[in-house]
Order: structure tokens, then sequence, then C-alpha cells
């Protein structure tokens, strides 16, 4: 399935664009704050900004599924995140991240409801697995709004290979 315009409240999540390649970089990409806890590192230019969203376009009808998130009140690109397949605990895999201005005003929570809602609805999925740092609980908060059981301990490495971050784990089942 391709990836569809899913909607909440205040959030329209949609396919990413190169043309967003400015947006995202000037929000989020480029923010080491932001990136930290991330296993992509920071970009340093808009070019990897394109190299990243030209993989999400050329994966858009495969078995992942990436959204941008919008605030619908201004039409400003805020985030990113969206469920893959994770072949280790056999379920996919919820993943967000959203600027730094936005933190702690719920979106992350919202965009993330919808995406399960989204992948339980039309794709029946059934059983979920987060992550997240151990060092960023705020993460973990929103996976228990969305009702993530702690399951253990893990770690996760960036995908250079050159950062690793110990994490809580954690699974959903609807």
């Amino acid at each position: 399935m391709i990836t569809p315009i899913l909607e909440s409240r205040r959030i329209i999540s949609r396919p990413a664009k190169i043309t967003d390649a400015d947006a995202i970089f000037n929000n989020w990409t480029s923010d080491p704050d932001v990136s930290h806890f991330m296993r992509w590192n920071t970009h340093a230019s808009i070019d990897e900004t394109v190299a990243w969203l030209t993989g999400v376009e050329a994966n858009i009808a495969n078995d992942n599924y990436d959204w941008l998130f919008v605030l619908k009140k201004t039409g400003e690109p805020f985030g990113s995140g969206g469920i893959f397949f994770n072949a280790t605990h056999d379920v996919y895999e919820l993943g967000y991240c959203i600027m730094k201005r936005e933190w702690g005003k719920g979106f992350a929570t919202e965009a993330a409801r919808t995406i399960l809602d989204f992948a339980t609805r039309e794709l029946g999925l059934t059983k979920f697995f987060a992550c997240h740092a151990v060092k960023n609980p705020a993460s973990g908060k929103v996976l228990q709004k969305l009702g993530f059981v702690y399951s253990g301990d893990g770690s996760y490495t960036s995908f250079d290979g050159k950062r690793a971050h110990a994490t809580h784990d954690y699974f959903l089942e609807v």
C-alpha cells in the first residue's frame, strides 16, 4: 500500500517530497538536539536531507511507511515518523521525531496515535515495537501514553555505527 495522507486534530501527515527538503533541513534534520537520540546523524547540508528524501520517495510503495508531519494551522512541516518492519522482533516498529520548538506540546503523541490507528485499521497490524534512549525519557512518556508496555532493556546503534544508546524497549498489542 502506498503511504496515505493521514489527518488528526492539529496535524496533516503526508508523504514527504524532495521539495520539502529546505523546511525539513532548517526545522529539524540540521538540529543536533533533535538528532542526538536518532539513528541518523545531524544533517550537515541540505544535500544529506535530499538524499534521505530520495530514499523515502523510492520506498513509498514498499512496506515502510514514512510521513511528514505538517501543522494544520500554519502548513509548516515540523517532524516526521512512521513504521517499518523490524525483523528482530518480527513486528512493525514505530519511530518519530519533531522539531525542538514543538517539543512538549503533545504533537508526537498525536502523530504517533494517527500512525498506529492507520496501521491497525488499514494494515490489520495488532502488535508493535518501539524503543527510546534511556537518556530520552520524554519519548518514553509518549510511548506510555500510546499504551506501549515496557518489556526490557536493549540498545541501538546509529546507522553509521559511531553512536550507541542504551534503550528501554516496549511493545503494544491492540
